[in-house]
């Protein structure tokens, strides 16, 4: 593929695409993204999460971002300037960006209109070893430093950076963040664990992003027959869960198994429940894209 950007506009090579230093997103993290999964020229799920940028450019009052269908247009025109090969075995990521724009430095939003800044670009997708898809993932308890408007997908990530890090120090893949003596999400993933049979995550609400894959991962659970319940749980009820696993756009489902060093769930590999959902959600990206209802060509 190509490494051609989109910016304000304009297509042209990803070295060469900048933004000013008074950009608004570059000084205050003012500003919003997504990340959409491509299999080939086919998007999962693209108009979600469209949608969702656009929901989190409302709740910061950052208007005149293109429209749905501009969007579309735009990530056409595109895949077709990066060309990228148009085979599901080729799998890509696009992120996007939309920041209130550039304007002289000051707290205040800007008092006269001005134009936000609007960018996208591919990448070749994160690849998940065999192994990792095998014998689960390790998480590392962090506390939870975010701000309280997590269902607002901002680029203010620093907290979520630090957990990161802070986790991969620990030799763990993933942090498991914690607020108030409740277990919320990871620091870029939704987490789920599974007692008796039933999964349970975080209820939606300000503290968790309601991510794209989450949808589909209940979707998952009402085809393959699993209950789950939208409740909190403490790191002491997570870590003695029989069953563990994370999703994002990237991986879809990922099982964990390791938390803080100890194993979760008497074997402390991946359980039925989480194989059984990975399988349903596999299954139902599978058919989207068969039947192209989501595509950006």
């Amino acid at each position: 593929m190509r490494n051609m950007a989109y910016v304000n506009g304009r297509f042209l090579p990803l070295a060469d695409a900048k933004t000013s230093v008074e950009d608004r997103a570059y000084q205050f993290a003012d500003g919003v993204y997504e990340v959409v999964k491509f299999y080939g020229r086919n998007a999962v799920r693209l108009e979600p999460h469209l949608v969702r940028l656009m929901e989190s450019s409302a709740h910061l009052r950052i208007a005149g971002g293109p429209g749905l269908d501009e969007w579309k247009t735009i990530i056409e025109q595109l895949a077709t300037e990066n060309e990228l090969v148009d085979d599901e075995t080729n799998e890509y990521i696009l992120y996007q960006q939309v920041s209130r724009g550039v304007a002289p430095r000051n707290h205040l939003f800007p008092k006269d209109a001005i134009e936000p800044s609007v960018v996208a670009y591919f990448r070749k997708a994160p690849v998940y070893s065999r192994e990792q898809r095998e014998t689960g993932i390790a998480l590392s308890l962090q506390p939870d430093e975010r701000w309280n408007r997590c269902y607002i997908k901002s680029v203010c990530l620093l907290p979520a950076v630090m957990a990161k890090q802070a986790a991969a120090d620990a030799g763990c893949f993933e942090a498991l963040l914690v607020r108030n003596g409740i277990v919320t999400e990871g620091s870029a993933t939704n987490t789920y664990c599974v007692r008796e049979g039933i999964v349970y995550t975080h209820p939606t609400g300000p503290h968790i992003l309601t991510g794209v894959t989450r949808t589909l991962v209940f979707e998952a659970a009402e085809k393959a027959g699993v209950e789950i319940r939208e409740e909190a749980v403490t790191p002491d009820q997570f870590a003695a869960a029989d069953e563990a696993f994370i999703s994002s756009t990237t991986m879809g489902i990922m099982p964990a198994t390791r938390l803080d060093g100890k194993p979760v769930g008497k074997s402390g590999k991946p359980g039925p429940v989480t194989r059984q959902l990975a399988q349903a959600l596999d299954a139902i990206v599978a058919s989207e894209l068969r039947g192209h209802e989501v595509t950006a060509k």
